[in-house]
């Protein structure tokens, strides 16, 4: 009879312990899902990070360019961005505007091409991260100076939230 109490504790001892050991693979179970879906979610980011980068950086087309940087600026204002992201964005929009700026000024004097013929040449964009204001006569410039300014305005932001 001795060895039938013995059975009987050590049965008793592993129904007690059953619903514990379930809460924790149902707990290790459900960190697992929460850490996937993280990570999907960070890939997903990530890839439509690298089409904004592509796209901001295509100088054939100056309104993808503008989505691109558009998108950036949604992008990094995501839960997901990390701050070395919008340290990433930031240098990504400095060197936009370095690339806009540069093109601007190789229109400047050459003959027979006006920058900005048909708009306004006087259109000062500020750019407060350089503490400038710029005169662009092209309307796509323009845009484009003044969303590479966002990105950098929003990566900062980003930056101190992190």
């Amino acid at each position: 009879m001795e060895i039938m109490d013995g059975i009987w504790t050590a049965v008793l001892g592993a129904a007690a312990v059953a619903p514990l050991a379930t809460f924790g693979v149902v707990l290790v179970a459900y960190l697992t899902y929460r850490q996937k879906s993280h990570a999907d979610r960070r890939d997903q980011w990530w890839k439509r990070a690298q089409w904004g980068i592509d796209s901001a950086l295509s100088d054939a087309d100056p309104q993808r360019r503008l989505a691109g940087i558009k998108v950036l600026v949604q992008l990094i204002g995501s839960d997901l961005a990390t701050a070395e992201d919008a340290e990433l964005m930031s240098a990504l929009a400095v060197g936009i505007q370095d690339q806009e700026l540069d093109r601007l000024a190789s229109l400047e004097g050459v003959p027979g091409v006006r920058p900005g013929a048909g708009q306004r040449p006087d259109r000062d964009v500020p750019l407060p991260s350089r503490n400038i204001a710029v005169p662009v006569g092209s309307a796509a410039a323009a845009h484009i100076l003044r969303e590479a300014e966002k990105l950098i305005a929003a990566a900062k932001e980003r930056s101190n939230q992190t």
